[in-house]
C-alpha cells in the first residue's frame, strides 16, 4: 500500500542529491578542519548562549559574551604553553636521532669494565631495586624460564632487538609528530576558525529552520524525528568527550610538570589525542612516559631522586596509571554521561577508521558519527524485523472477507 504523498522519484532525487554532496565534502576533506573545529566548538558554546537567552540577555550581546569569554581564555593559555611546547617539540626532534642511538649501541660498560674487580664490587654493595624484586620471583620465574636477573633480561630479550626497537620508538614518535606538524601547516586555514564560529553562532536557529525545508514534505515528519535522536547522540556525545578530552590533558599536563618527566607537554598532549582509544591509547601513553623518562636518563625531581633513571621512569609511570584509572573511573563517565553502547573492539575500529579517513578531527568525530549510524541502523532494523500489522499497515480484516458495509 502506497502511504499518501509518497512520491518516490523526488525522495530519490533528494537522496541522489544528500550523496553527492557528502561525495564533495570527502573530496574537499582537506580544507574541512577549520570547519569542523567551529562546529564542535559552536555545539561546545550554544547551551551556554541559550541560557544567557533565558535570562534575557539578548541574542547578540550573548554571543559576543561567551565568544570573547572563550577566545580570550584560549588566548591566554596559548600564549602561555605554545612557547613551551615549542621547545619541547624543537628539542625532542634534535634528541630523538640521539636517544635512538644510544639505545641502539651494546651497555654502556665494556667486557673489561664489567669484570673489573672494583666494578664488581661496587655492583654487590649497591642491590639493584629491580634485582631485588626479582629475586623474590625466581623459583616461579625459573619454571617458565625467564631469569631473575636485571642484566640477564636484557641480554636475552632485550639485546637482540634494541636496534629494532629503537627505530620502532623513532617511527613512533616521528609518526606522532608529523600529525602535530601537518595540524600546524594548515595555520593559516585555522586562522578563520573564530570567524566560522561566530557566524554559526550567530545562525545557529536559522540554519535549524532552514535545513528543515531541504527535507521533501513526505518524509519530513520522520527524518525529523530521526535528525533530532542523531542530533541528541552526537552533539552530547561530542561535547562530553571534548570537554573530557581537554580536562585530561591538561591534568596530565600539570601531573607529568611536576614529576619533572621530560617533555611532559609533549607527553601529556598524545595522552590526550589517545585517550579515547580504549585500552590500547593508555598502553601506548604509558609506554612512551616510561621510554622517554628512562631514556633521558632523567633520575629525580625537586622533591624526589632515585639512583637509577629507570626505577624514576617506573614511578612516573605508576603515576601516569594512577591519574589515568581514577579520571577515567570517575572523571570521564560524569562529563561524558551515558556512552553510545559500542563494544571495545567496535570502539577501536571507529577510531581507527576515523584516524585513517580524517586525522585528528575523525579521531573525535569517530564516537558520535558511529553512535549516530548505530540509531540509524536500530531505526532500520526495527523496521525491517518487525512482524506487526500495525508496522505492516495492513488491515485487521482481508477485504475479501469484508462485508459490503465494511468496505
Amino acid at each position: 500500500m502506497q502511504r499518501a504523498g509518497l512520491s518516490w522519484p523526488k525522495i530519490m532525487l533528494w537522496a541522489a542529491i544528500m550523496v553527492a554532496a557528502l561525495g564533495f565534502l570527502y573530496l574537499v576533506r582537506s580544507i574541512l578542519m577549520p570547519f569542523v573545529l567551529a562546529f564542535i566548538i559552536s555545539v561546545l558554546l550554544e547551551p551556554t548562549i541559550q541560557k544567557l537567552r533565558r535570562r534575557g540577555v539578548s541574542q547578540g550581546m550573548a554571543i559576543a559574551l561567551v565568544f570573547i569569554l572563550f577566545f580570550g581564555s584560549l588566548t591566554v593559555v596559548g600564549a602561555l604553553v605554545t612557547p613551551m611546547a615549542t621547545t619541547q617539540l624543537r628539542n625532542f626532534s634534535s634528541n630523538l636521532q640521539t636517544l635512538t642511538n644510544q639505545l641502539a649501541e651494546s651497555e654502556s660498560q665494556s667486557v673489561f669494565e664489567r669484570w673489573n674487580p672494583v666494578e664488581r664490587a661496587t655492583q654487590t654493595a649497591t642491590v639493584n631495586p629491580i634485582d631485588r624484586m626479582l629475586e623474590q620471583f625466581r623459583e616461579p620465574l625459573g619454571r617458565v624460564g625467564v631469569p631473575a636477573n636485571r642484566r640477564a633480561l636484557v641480554q636475552q630479550y632485550i639485546e637482540p632487538h634494541r636496534e629494532r626497537i629503537a627505530n620502532g620508538v623513532k617511527t613512533f614518535f616521528n609518526s606522532f609528530f608529523s600529525i602535530l606538524l601537518s595540524a600546524g601547516s594548515q595555520f593559516f586555514m585555522l586562522l578563520f576558525t573564530p570567524v566560522f564560529v561566530f557566524l554559526m553562532l550567530r545562525d545557529f536557529e536559522q540554519m535549524r529552520i532552514r535545513s528543515a525545508t531541504y527535507i521533501p514534505t513526505s518524509i519530513r515528519a520522520e527524518t525529523l524525528a530521526l535528525i533530532r535522536e542523531i542530533g541528541q547522540v552526537f552533539i552530547s556525545y561530542l561535547r562530553g568527550v571534548t570537554i573530557s578530552v581537554s580536562v585530561y590533558t591538561a591534568i596530565v599536563t600539570v601531573t607529568l610538570s611536576i614529576m619533572g618527566v621530560p617533555y611532559a607537554i609533549l607527553l601529556a598532549l598524545l595522552a590526550g589525542a589517545l585517550y579515547m582509544i580504549p585500552w590500547l591509547g593508555f598502553f601506548i601513553a604509558l609506554g612512551s612516559v616510561f621510554l622517554v623518562t628512562g631514556l633521558t636518563g632523567a633520575t629525580g625531581n625537586w622533591f624526589m631522586h632515585m639512583a637509577d633513571p629507570w626505577m624514576f621512569a617506573a614511578v612516573c609511570a605508576g603515576v601516569y596509571t594512577a591519574v589515568f584509572f581514577v579520571y577515567d573511573n570517575f572523571v570521564n563517565p560524569r562529563l561524558i554521561g551515558r556512552s553510545v553502547g559500542l563494544s571495545i573492539l567496535v570502539s577501536m575500529f571507529v577510531v581507527f577508521s576515523g584516524a585513517a579517513l580524517f586525522g585528528i578531527a575523525g579521531m573525535i568525530l569517530a564516537f558520535p558519527v558511529a553512535g549516530s549510524i548505530k540509531v540509524i541502523l536500530n531505526r532500520v532494523l526495527k523496521f525491517t524485523s518487525s512482524t506487526s500489522t500495525s508496522d505492516l499497515r495492513l488491515p485487521v480484516t482481508p477485504l475479501r472477507h469484508r462485508t459490503s458495509g465494511e468496505i
